[in-house]
């Protein structure tokens, strides 16, 4: 529970870091992309295994791994575009209600144990997340955005977890496909920014490679996490736990108000920790 708990705060700097961005019009695209440099580089500095690109390109994983870096950077984009054109709170909601796919997932193909008690943390997980983000607003625009999204961020934690499963039972493993998955987003990230002929600003490249450090750091306990713990777990305590904690940020340090309604998702969100736990 404590790497799962470290994982739950790193992400959480990664949504503060987007906060400031927006703060400080910092260009999100190239800090993202550079974010991603600095994370690949403290995969390889601080793995146990170093990095072996021969052993890397020959691995089982490899593949599935390099369209999960390119899978990185589509999302972001789809995101962004999702918040821009249906607002701040259908693309949370979409992002968030996500984690009922991998959960599906491991449960039906993974082993995962199925009980009563499980089923019924993850409909209420559901139901916190929805009421944690709900927020007083009508927005019209292309609703297939927020489909997207919702099916995307459902895959992206779904394929990660599939590797986890699958390929990655050695350490050496593990530091190789964090530091692919990592770089070759970045190479993703630096071909789009090539293509659209944006110049590189300093600062922004400054704010993406300190990014790159909580991003680094939250993707390496979530999978010591999955060692520990059945995905069906640490997938809705992920999100659930981000989800709540970053309203409570929300609340107390930006100032965003929230509602009655945001309050309760926030009690059935630490219910479903609860259940999802024990069950």
């Amino acid at each position: 529970m404590i790497e799962l708990g470290l994982s739950i705060l790193f992400t959480i700097c990664l949504f503060l870091f987007f906060k400031e961005f927006d703060r400080k019009k910092v260009d999100t695209l190239e800090a993202i992309t550079f974010n991603y440099l600095s994370a690949g580089v403290l995969s390889i500095a601080f793995g146990s295994s170093g990095y072996s690109f021969e052993n890397t390109i020959y691995a089982d994983w490899f593949i599935p791994t390099v369209f999960l870096g390119v899978f990185f950077i589509v999302m972001f984009n789809i995101m962004a575009l999702t918040t821009q054109k249906l607002g701040v709170t259908i693309g949370s909601l979409a992002s968030k209600m996500s984690l009922i796919i991998p959960v599906i997932a491991a449960l039906l193909f993974q082993g995962d144990s199925w009980t009563i008690l499980k089923s019924v943390g993850i409909i209420i997980a559901l139901l916190s997340v929805y009421l944690t983000v709900k927020k007083d607003e009508n927005k019209n625009g292309p609703i297939y955005l927020a489909i997207l999204l919702f099916v995307g961020a459902g895959l992206l934690d779904t394929v990660l977890s599939h590797i986890q499963f699958k390929y990655l039972d050695t350490q050496a493993a593990k530091d190789y496909f964090t530091s692919t998955v990592f770089l070759v987003a970045f190479c993703v990230g630096f071909i789009m920014l090539i293509v659209k002929k944006q110049g590189f600003k300093m600062r922004n490249v400054i704010y993406g490679l300190s990014l790159g450090i909580p991003n680094y750091l939250s993707i390496l306990f979530v999978l010591k996490s999955l060692n520990k713990m059945d995905s069906s777990l640490v997938f809705p305590i992920l999100n659930i736990g981000v989800v709540v904690l970053s309203a409570l940020i929300g609340w107390g340090y930006y100032k965003e108000h929230l509602s009655k309604l945001n309050w309760l998702g926030v009690i059935l969100a630490i219910t479903s920790i609860y259940i999802l736990i024990y069950s």
